[in-house]
């Protein structure tokens, strides 16, 4: 094998450019060999059923005038947008209902009524205003027991109150799963604005809401990745000549972090919250280093010709998902962070790239090119066990899907989709049902990126 002082300078900016436009999806790959991905995958028919909740009209509270309905029916409205979001729950119509309005204590329930309608569990909520406020009381009865499983006050002094249907819906389905919801959680991705060729970073909520930009510098800017704290986002921009790491927070203050000949691309965050593996060509060949935050190399992983990008840590740190086409063809392989010993995951496939690793199971995410004649060489979204077994596909007889990205409680999925003939970021169930699209600019938006909880 020849060593990295051996590679010819042509070959050197080949390999550059081969994982600039991987990581960048600027172009389409079109070079790929006949061979089905479909040979060897299967589409998912088990689907989790999600839990009835019934979500009865907010309580307005006595002698208040002013806007106090409309803020009622606003929280009311939110909460069960963001409870449908989660795709956890069923949220069972109010024209069901056999009591349509609270009658007497609103923490005393009875359950018969409600058993009928299917409902599982009732929402319930009184709102009022006080001392520049406005105070939202929740409850939630499950119906099964009988039991107030819930009661808690929220309160805000923000005019955008929707933190108090956001904040109610976490705790909602922290009783239901035990884990907290994701409605605290944000999405950056990279976004063409019409007109312009240089991408963009933006963020927005996680159902898609109030959008802004929050990287324009004039340049490409790509493979955005949070910290585990959520305080700031990694990504990487163009220069001249190279392409170098550099972070923001949520106030536009950015810093560069990476200084490296060539590119540094696709950085992802280690589980201990202090280091991170990033794709460096800094010596000809993008190979895959550790590196603390601030850019320090600690630990080179991968020594192999070709291209080696796209690492993604699995939940426990001890081994990387990693993209290589040291065989030919791209493909997907997991790495040992100790041995550094190196195992193929994909076997089917040319250009399976952009793996992610569930952040509370051993399932890894991946985009690959369908190169079957039916689907017009579409790229979609499979998903794998750590050993790439299993494998099944996610999407299917849509456009271009790619840039997978798990919510943190691995229950949900973000990615791109050009599936109504603009790049878009939609979300789906990890079972891929109900996929649907979140953000509608006028521009192309790709590689999503989801926040952890970022809180109140």
């Amino acid at each position: 094998m020849q060593t990295l002082n051996q590679r010819s300078r042509s070959g050197k900016t080949k390999d550059f450019l081969r994982a600039i436009l991987i990581l960048s999806c600027a172009i389409p790959f079109f070079l790929a060999s006949k061979i089905s991905l479909a040979q060897s995958i299967v589409l998912k028919n088990a689907k989790e059923a999600p839990t009835p909740i019934a979500i009865q009209a907010f309580v307005k509270a006595l002698g208040k005038a002013g806007d106090l309905p409309k803020v009622a029916s606003d929280l009311e409205a939110m909460l069960t947008a963001d409870l449908i979001f989660s795709r956890i729950f069923k949220v069972i119509p109010a024209e069901a209902f056999l009591q349509p309005d609270v009658k007497g204590a609103i923490d005393i329930i009875q359950v018969e009524s409600w058993r009928q309608v299917g409902a599982q569990y009732v929402v319930r909520g009184k709102v009022s205003r006080g001392d520049g406020q406005v105070s939202l009381d929740g409850y939630v009865f499950d119906i099964l027991t009988g039991k107030l499983v819930l009661q808690k006050n929220y309160r805000t002094r923000r005019s955008d109150y929707s933190i108090l249907s956001h904040e109610f819906g976490d705790d909602i389905v922290e009783v239901v799963t035990g884990k907290k919801g994701l409605f605290s959680t944000k999405i950056v991705f990279s976004y063409v604005p019409p007109g312009k060729k240089n991408k963009e970073l933006w963020l927005m909520d996680f159902n898609g809401r109030n959008g802004v930009p929050l990287v324009q510098n004039g340049r490409y800017n790509i493979g955005a990745e949070w910290t585990r704290d959520g305080h700031y986002i990694y990504y990487s921009a163009s220069s001249l000549v190279d392409w170098n790491l550099w972070k923001t927070d949520l106030h536009k203050h950015q810093t560069q972090i990476t200084h490296y000949k060539g590119s540094a691309l696709g950085a992802s965050m280690m589980p201990n919250g202090r280091e991170m593996v990033v794709s460096l060509s800094k010596d000809g060949n993008p190979d895959i280093y550790l590196a603390a935050l601030d850019g320090t190399i600690k630990k080179r992983l991968t020594a192999a010709r070709g291209i080696n990008v796209s690492p993604h840590s699995s939940p426990d740190g001890k081994r990387i998902c990693y993209s290589s086409d040291r065989l030919g063809n791209l493909h997907v392989f997991s790495l040992d962070m100790q041995t550094l010993a190196t195992e193929r995951l994909t076997r089917v496939g040319t250009k399976n790239d952009s793996c992610a690793w569930n952040p509370m199971d051993n399932l890894i995410l991946f985009s690959g090119l369908d190169d079957t004649p039916e689907h017009r060489r579409d790229f979609d979204v499979f998903m794998m066990d750590d050993r790439g077994n299993n494998m099944e596909r996610l999407t299917y007889d849509a456009s271009w899907n790619q840039d997978p990205s798990w919510s943190p409680d691995g229950k949900l999925i973000a990615f791109s989709s050009r599936r109504t003939g603009r790049n878009e970021i939609w979300v789906m169930k990890a079972d891929g049902t109900q996929p649907a699209m979140i953000v509608e600019l006028p521009g192309a938006a790709t590689q999503p990126s989801w926040s952890p909880r970022l809180g109140y």
